[in-house]
């Protein structure tokens, strides 16, 4: 019988372990990076000097003041109460078009998250040992910023959220928003989402709408390096309030003479003034693009403070 020479047998344990090792790396370069370093995503200052990095337009939060039942910040004509408790909810005064708007903002469910505290730069943090943990911040302008810290690939990576009163929406170019349920109410912008990792670059994420709740998707790279930071930001300086109309009532402005008409009566009744001769062509076009639909959206008119602006919604 033929027997291998230890030469060749040693030649061939080599080949078998330098293919293991390559397997191995293969596999592990298939998943997501780890952190760059050890950033205690427990920590509400560790958390929020890692916030701070990561918001890719340098804005910086403005003070929050602590209450017995959490804390509290003005600016921008907003005035803002962060909860002690995850379970409650954010609660919004803002002015728009002239109008108040008060609002209530739901934190994602499920984070096992930790009583609020607030760090030395005024960002709130609601830490969480076992899942992503949440940050809350008023900016300069007014504008509420959620920002969701995902400490690994094990961790959740969808965030929903909700206002009480409103249903979200997202149209056909990826615009987000809260839309005041009823006829006439007040709209509320959510800024475009972004992710940054550990090592400041951006990580792919979206919105989707799921029953009435805004829902950020952040979907990592092999080459993606945790924590991860997630946002969206409520415009509350760009809120406005507007006309939703029914499914009906937007099928039925198909030619010009419905538009017009329909142009009249909403000037007379909101005491706008409208150029219907332009406005009812323009009006006539977004209502034909929302029948067009599949399926069929509705439309949605600003009445302040930039009368005559209009966006598609789902009915």
């Amino acid at each position: 019988m033929r027997t291998t020479s230890f030469p060749r047998r040693a030649s061939l344990m080599r080949t078998v372990t330098v293919a293991a090792i390559a397997t191995c790396v293969i596999a592990f370069s298939a998943t997501p990076a780890s952190a760059a370093g050890e950033i205690d995503t427990s920590d509400p200052e560790a958390v929020a000097a890692l916030v701070r990095e990561a918001a890719p337009d340098g804005a910086r939060p403005v003070a929050a003041t602590a209450t017995e039942d959490g804390f509290d910040t003005s600016a921008g004509g907003t005035d803002t109460a962060i909860p002690i408790e995850p379970d409650q909810s954010i609660e919004v005064s803002a002015t728009a078009g002239g109008r108040e708007i008060s609002a209530s903002i739901t934190l994602p469910a499920g984070l096992d998250l930790a009583a609020a505290e607030a760090s030395d730069a005024g960002t709130v943090v609601y830490a969480s040992e076992s899942d992503a943990s949440v940050a809350v911040q008023t900016l300069p302008s007014g504008d509420t910023r959620v920002q969701t810290i995902i400490p690994d690939r094990y961790a959740t990576h969808e965030a929903a959220f909700g206002m009480d009163g409103f249903r979200a929406i997202v149209d056909d170019a990826g615009n987000a928003g809260f839309q005041q349920t009823g006829r006439e109410g007040a709209f509320v912008p959510v800024e475009a989402p972004w992710a940054t990792d550990a090592e400041g670059e951006p990580v792919p994420t979206h919105y989707e709408v799921r029953g009435e709740r805004l829902v950020q998707i952040v979907t990592p790279t092999e080459r993606t390096v945790y924590p991860v930071v997630a946002d969206p930001t409520w415009g509350w300086r760009n809120a406005a309030w507007g006309l939703t109309l029914s499914r009906s009532e937007t099928a039925k402005i198909k030619d010009y003479a419905a538009a017009a008409s329909f142009c009249a009566a909403l000037a007379k009744n909101q005491r706008l003034v409208l150029a219907c001769g332009v406005w009812s062509g323009y009006l006539q076009v977004q209502a034909a693009t929302a029948n067009n639909l599949r399926p069929k959206g509705c439309l949605h008119i600003v009445v302040a403070p930039l009368p005559g602006a209009i966006s598609h919604t789902s009915c």
